[in-house]
């Protein structure tokens, strides 16, 4: 065996082991990935002085890989696959915003060998240990005791994260530092590093030039990230140019996404700006549709008693009687929290814990720093009377999508009562996509494996 297996062997050691079951509907993907690995794992070409000033040669450009589909269908499963395997040192990134990962990224369709489990039963959540995690009776964890990464104040050197080896992993050859650099995160959290790297390059020429020169001072290699999708008008102007000097630089992009390039921002303000990045996308990527009719994520899914629907006068007891079983108190009744100055009401709120009315969180001036503060803050999040949105709330269902995004990032554990089922809480149209992705998440939230996970805040 190589010392660097091809994603297509990691895959079927994994089906003969039994961790997860073969999809040949993915195979195609395999066969991209296999193609990426095999590149990456030969040394970059050694650039001269002229090299460095121009950029990347064209002819040496690898093409990365934009694989789409369907939620559920494994796409994140198989680009972690990828990126686990790559025998490249990992480039970290901090800042504020910056979630502690670990080295093969979370979120999204996540992990096959997580979901799938064939023939296996789901045990039902029935209590929360000192730790704020829920551990269903006789169940055990399968992935306890996952590493994270430390904070640090740019994408370059720091000292590597604790991470004890994966179960059910096969071994892997350490990283070789001459194969550059590897980068994993979630498309919305590297946008946010962007734009506080352009705040700190404000007054510069062309400070989107000096961020990904910086990025490839640090030798980045290979960008993987997990459901590129643009919503915000900001990020959709920054995508063409960003992409041009991540692609002359020779920087390899693989990525996710629930949607075709061409649909990615339809309907977006000034969307004809955003047009070059699509067309980037498509030169300097194999785009690739995961064509699957199993979502898998569903079926692994069970109910627990963490999600609550509809609404009617039970509701509110309902969540009180959790508030009590889950440890809370009345110490801090109707009280608030304050980030950034602004003051965000609560319904009751403890060490690790805290209960928010839907309208607090979501009907007024948030925003994603918000959100972050309440994923990190706190490890379980009580949230009352989640309505069922339409086009009049866009605002309110956006802000829960981001709100979702956070909490499911950072494995917070989350108890709500809701007017629908999770995929008839949105009866809009322009946010219909992304909310199928907020609403494939918030069932999964309600499952034993989810409910498992250690909070990373």
């Amino acid at each position: 065996m190589s010392a660097w297996p091809l994603p297509s062997q990691r895959y079927a050691d994994g089906v003969a082991r039994g961790d997860w079951q073969d999809d040949p509907a993915q195979h195609p993907a395999l066969a991209e990935l296999d193609r990426l690995h095999r590149a990456l794992t030969t040394p970059p070409p050694r650039r001269g002085m002229l090299g460095r000033l121009l950029g990347a040669d064209p002819a040496e450009a690898i093409p990365g890989l934009y694989l789409w589909g369907g939620v559920g269908r494994g796409k994140t499963f198989m680009i972690d696959l990828f990126h686990d395997g790559l025998p490249l040192e990992v480039l970290r990134a901090e800042g504020p915003t910056e979630a502690p990962l670990p080295s093969h990224g979370r979120g999204g369709d996540r992990s096959q060998g997580e979901r799938w489990g064939e023939g296996e039963p789901t045990a039902e959540p029935a209590l929360i240990r000192p730790s704020g995690t829920f551990h269903p009776e006789g169940a055990q964890s399968r992935h306890a005791g996952e590493g994270t990464e430390p904070r640090h104040t740019g994408w370059g050197e720091g000292e590597p994260a604790a991470k004890p080896a994966p179960i059910r992993r096969p071994g892997i050859a350490p990283p070789d530092p001459k194969l550059g650099r590897k980068r994993r995160t979630h498309f919305h959290r590297f946008m946010r590093e962007v734009h506080e790297a352009l705040r700190a390059h404000a007054g510069e020429r062309d400070p989107l030039a000096a961020i990904v020169r910086g990025w490839r001072e640090a030798r980045l290699r290979v960008l993987v990230l997990d459901e590129f999708f643009v919503s915000d008008i900001g990020d959709a102007m920054l995508l063409a140019r960003l992409l041009e000097r991540m692609f002359a630089e020779g920087i390899v992009l693989v990525t996710t996404s629930n949607a075709a390039p061409q649909d990615l921002y339809r309907d977006g303000l000034q969307r004809a700006r955003f047009l070059p990045a699509i067309a980037l996308i498509e030169r300097h990527c194999h785009v690739l549709y995961l064509e699957s009719d199993t979502d898998y994520r569903l079926r692994a899914l069970t109910r627990s008693p963490v999600y609550r629907s509809p609404l009617d006068a039970q509701s509110d007891p309902w969540l009180d009687t959790r508030w009590h079983e889950l440890g809370g108190d009345d110490a801090h009744r109707d009280a608030g929290i304050e980030v950034d100055g602004r003051r965000i009401p609560v319904r009751a709120r403890c060490t690790g814990m805290v209960w928010f009315d839907f309208d607090a969180l979501c009907e007024g001036p948030r925003g994603a720093s918000d959100y972050i503060h309440i994923a990190t803050e706190f490890h379980t999040v009580l949230v009352g009377g989640v309505p069922v949105m339409d086009g009049h709330r866009d605002d309110a269902a956006r802000r829960f999508v981001t709100l979702i995004d956070e909490l499911y990032d950072r494995s917070v554990n989350l108890v709500c009562t809701a007017d629908a089922e999770p995929p008839l809480l949105y009866a809009g149209e322009r946010l219909a996509g992304a909310f199928e992705r907020t609403a494939s998440r918030l069932i999964e939230m309600r499952s034993a494996e989810y409910l498992l996970r250690e909070h990373r805040g």
